[in-house]
């Protein structure tokens, strides 16, 4: 039995005691066994006031400053561009050696919409699929460069083979792009990509894209219902359904024998350790640490790899 464990590194609202600190939780968290740390973001103030830190600089910074813990940053698909965040996480897990992630934000709220236009955010099917659409063509832009088209070979003086590069010339609903990306291809081919679940629709975009998807907190009553309908995603886009690891949000202070349990029964993969009210993020590490004790972390090169999942062939395979 594998057991994967992830949490929330919260930056905001007060970010006074700065990159030191959280470079320490992260820490702090790869010696307890977490796979991954998750990094929110957004695009307004939220509810508790300003302080959340830019993701994308963070995830980079953590990543130079730990060995192999995951770090998975949250992308807003709604206002961001697919060619800049393609950039920035090929560069963050070339500096990892393959410890890169995404998580698909949550939707849009007027507060979002307001620092980016001056009309209301669109409906949340609209939404869905320009992130499906998102998607894609990250994927798409990552397979610019074939895995073998940098030789680097002295003898023969062959440094990059240019017929190994391809254009996306992706023409869709919400987004052109032509590419090439002008980074070579990541470590994991392509970077984790993480989805949370509210319901059977975000269910089916998972698993046409998923590589993680995350069940709320409010849903986890309906994990055998989501995992069927995560298992139909995978079907319909020709994906096996062990290609998607399935966790659940639950609260931290959980009893370890519980968790244990829950995994052995199935369907679930592991857990999102939601740091409880009283104790907050050290009891994360406690039962993280507990969790090992009985279930050591899988190991592996790259975050993929932990996570039991196969590297991306790519649209081009090597020559």
């Amino acid at each position: 039995m594998t057991l994967h464990l992830f949490t929330t590194l919260t930056t905001g609202p007060d970010t006074s005691s700065g990159f030191t600190h959280l470079r320490d939780r992260t820490r702090a968290a790869q010696d307890s066994g977490l796979d991954a740390l998750m990094l929110p973001d957004r695009q307004s103030i939220g509810p508790h006031g300003p302080g959340s830190l830019e993701a994308g600089t963070l995830a980079a910074a953590l990543t130079v400053a730990t060995e192999d813990i995951g770090l998975v940053l949250t992308v807003s698909t709604e206002y961001l561009a697919p060619y800049h965040v393609a950039r920035l996480l090929a560069t963050i897990d070339q500096f990892g050696s393959g410890r890169a992630g995404w998580a698909i934000a949550p939707p849009a709220e007027q507060a979002d919409a307001a620092n980016h236009h001056g009309g209301p955010p669109a409906d949340i099917p609209s939404q869905r699929a320009r992130a499906d659409e998102f998607a894609l063509v990250m994927a798409g832009l990552w397979d610019s460069f074939q895995d073998d088209a940098f030789p680097r070979d002295q003898e023969s003086g062959v440094y990059f083979v240019p017929d190994r590069l391809h254009t996306l010339d992706h023409r869709g609903e919400h987004f052109t792009v032509t590419g090439p990306l002008n980074i070579a291809r990541p470590p994991q081919g392509h970077p984790v990509l993480v989805r949370h679940i509210t319901s059977a629709e975000d269910a089916a975009s998972a698993g046409r894209s998923a590589d993680v998807a995350i069940l709320r907190s409010e849903s986890a009553d309906d994990v055998a219902d989501t995992a069927r309908a995560l298992e139909d995603g995978c079907r319909a886009a020709g994906r096996q359904k062990n290609h998607v690891r399935l966790l659940l949000e639950r609260e931290a202070d959980t009893a370890v024998d519980d968790l244990l349990h829950e995994v052995e029964a199935g369907p679930a993969d592991g857990f999102v350790l939601l740091p409880s009210v009283d104790a907050g993020y050290e009891t994360v590490l406690r039962t993280a640490r507990a969790v090992r004790q009985k279930h050591p972390r899988t190991s592996g090169p790259t975050l993929r790899s932990r996570l039991g999942l196969p590297r991306p062939a790519g649209r081009w395979p090597a020559a």
